[in-house]
């Protein structure tokens, strides 16, 4: 719990104190009234029922006044607990950008050093054409991932304001998923790594192709930032179970915490801290990957036997017959 979040706390703790202590004050209020009256009954020699009176009455006043105090109480603690919990979350958005702003900063720098370094090389006379056409290809997927970058800040802004458009057609799923496992085999890496494919042919189904391979894309590109740092392997299954097209990436890797699971879909979201981590992103390639899976009315989870038993992420979508 951060600093922000634990003054909200403590001032939730200070509201629900203070409301304990109004209805105990009122409480002994009413008692002493009663005490009250019925001394001064007594000193005006008032008659047994009359005095038997006065403790109904009065029980009958601190029973209807009882309820509406703790209606409002009950009331008043809902509203404190809801401005408690949004000033919290508020404040864990706050923080999830400051980290987001983080690693941004961090993957314009390497890129942006890279280029630089390439582009002197380039001018330098002492570096042979040779030399110089091997860096070309760097070049460009710097620039590649520089524009992916880009383009993942627009789309979460869009889907922020809009939601994500689509541009459905019929296509063979089975085709896009043996593609984007085949470009993760093929994507440098440096440690080993294996890729699995176990992909049923000729699933289709009725969506936007290039949007669903980014949102495959994002989580494949997961198994090769969090690895256990030995060996990167990835399982990628594809199925049709009862008109649903089964999509089951696993990785074993660094895993995931249990309270991290429904999180990481979430905007800006990243384990760790931008301070320690030594993983590139930005914390919007899940994000992106679940508001595309939304929009083609599917679903995608994320499973995990706890840290260090690696991952599992889960998508669901409708087949065309």
């Amino acid at each position: 719990m951060n600093l922000s979040s634990r003054r909200a706390f403590i001032l939730f703790l200070v509201m629900v104190v203070f409301l304990l202590a109004q209805a105990a004050w009122w409480v002994v209020l009413m008692a002493r009234l009663v005490a009250e009256n019925v001394r001064v009954a007594t000193e005006l020699n008032g008659s047994p029922e009359y005095i038997e009176q006065i403790h109904q009455q009065a029980t009958q006043r601190q029973i209807m006044v009882g309820m509406e105090g703790a209606f409002f109480i009950i009331v008043f603690a809902f509203g404190v607990w809801l401005m408690y919990r949004a000033l919290v979350r508020a404040e864990e958005l706050k923080f999830h950008q400051q980290n987001f702003m983080l690693a941004v900063t961090h993957e314009l720098r390497t890129p942006l050093a890279s280029m630089r370094i390439y582009l002197d090389t380039l001018q330098s006379p002492k570096i042979s054409p040779e030399k110089k056409q091997e860096i070309i290809p760097r070049l460009r997927e710097d620039t590649s991932r520089l524009d992916k970058m880009v383009q993942d800040v627009l789309e979460a802004g869009r889907f922020e304001r809009h939601g994500h458009h689509l541009n459905p057609d019929r296509f063979n799923l089975s085709a896009l998923v043996r593609e984007r496992a085949e470009a993760l085999d093929r994507a440098p890496s440096k440690v080993p790594k294996a890729v699995i494919a176990d992909i049923e042919d000729n699933i289709e189904i009725i969506g936007d192709a290039p949007a669903l391979g980014r949102a495959l894309d994002a989580i494949l590109e997961n198994t090769l930032r969090y690895h256990d740092g030995g060996r990167v392997e990835v399982a990628v299954k594809l199925r049709n179970a009862g008109g649903k097209a089964v999509i089951e990436i696993s990785d074993k890797g660094i895993g995931l915490d249990r309270k991290e699971l429904a999180r990481v879909f979430d905007r800006f979201y990243r384990v760790g801290d931008e301070m320690t981590r030594h993983t590139s992103g930005t914390g919007l390639g899940l994000y992106l990957c679940r508001e595309i899976i939304r929009a083609h009315g599917g679903k995608v989870a994320a499973e995990s036997d706890g840290p260090g038993k690696g991952s599992r992420f889960i998508v669901t979508l409708k087949v065309v017959s």
